[in-house]
């Protein structure tokens, strides 16, 4: 009984120093790539270069948002083509410029005009790009004069809402005035997508 009362108690102990020799080694170890925490990506702001252009809005997440062309698409364009036709793009809120700009450009059809041109603009990859709402450029026009929106440049810019088979809005960068605009007359376009 002693005889084995002594093997139990050295095979305790030999158990007690392997399992703290190997705890040891353990800490000894170098930590195995990419197992260190990954920090989370930095938040996206206002004014930020993103997604091709400049972010002029995001939601309540912080995640998604909407950013405009740094730069404008070119010249001043017409709102329409030549023909005076009603497309029922009469969106006025936040995220109705996709729907706008696609029901101009199936009524019209592709040309030199404002939601043509952002329709087929490409920038740094990315081409869902389409000619903002009445109340995204309202937005765009309030961060350039809080000074977080740099590179628009010029005075009057057309929306994509429309208001009648010959007017759509335009918003004036200088005073934050918009209205009702004849759709022949030539003003500043620019481009805008979702993140």
């Amino acid at each position: 009984m002693k005889k084995e009362l002594l093997l139990f108690g050295t095979y305790i102990f030999l158990c007690v120093v392997l399992v703290s020799s190997c705890e040891k080694e353990s800490k000894d170890l170098p930590q195995q790539p990419g197992k260190e925490a990954i920090a989370p990506p930095a938040p996206i702001i206002i004014g930020q270069t993103y997604g091709g252009g400049t972010v002029f809005y995001l939601d309540n997440t912080g995640k998604h948002g909407l950013t405009v062309t740094a730069i404008n698409v070119g010249a001043t364009f017409p709102w329409g083509s030549a023909d005076m036709i009603a497309t029922q793009a009469t969106g006025t809120a936040v995220g109705s410029g996709p729907e706008n700009t696609i029901a101009i450009v199936n009524t019209l059809g592709q040309g030199a005009y404002a939601a043509s041109i952002c329709d087929r603009l490409v920038v740094d990859g990315y081409d869902d790009w389409y000619l903002p709402s009445k109340d995204e450029l309202q937005l765009m026009y309030q961060q350039k004069a809080d000074g977080k929106l740099k590179g628009i440049t010029g005075d009057f810019y057309w929306s994509s809402t429309e208001v009648s088979e010959n007017a759509a809005v335009s918003l004036s960068f200088s005073t934050g005035a918009n209205g009702s605009t004849s759709k022949q007359g030539n003003y500043n376009v620019c481009a805008v997508r979702a993140f």
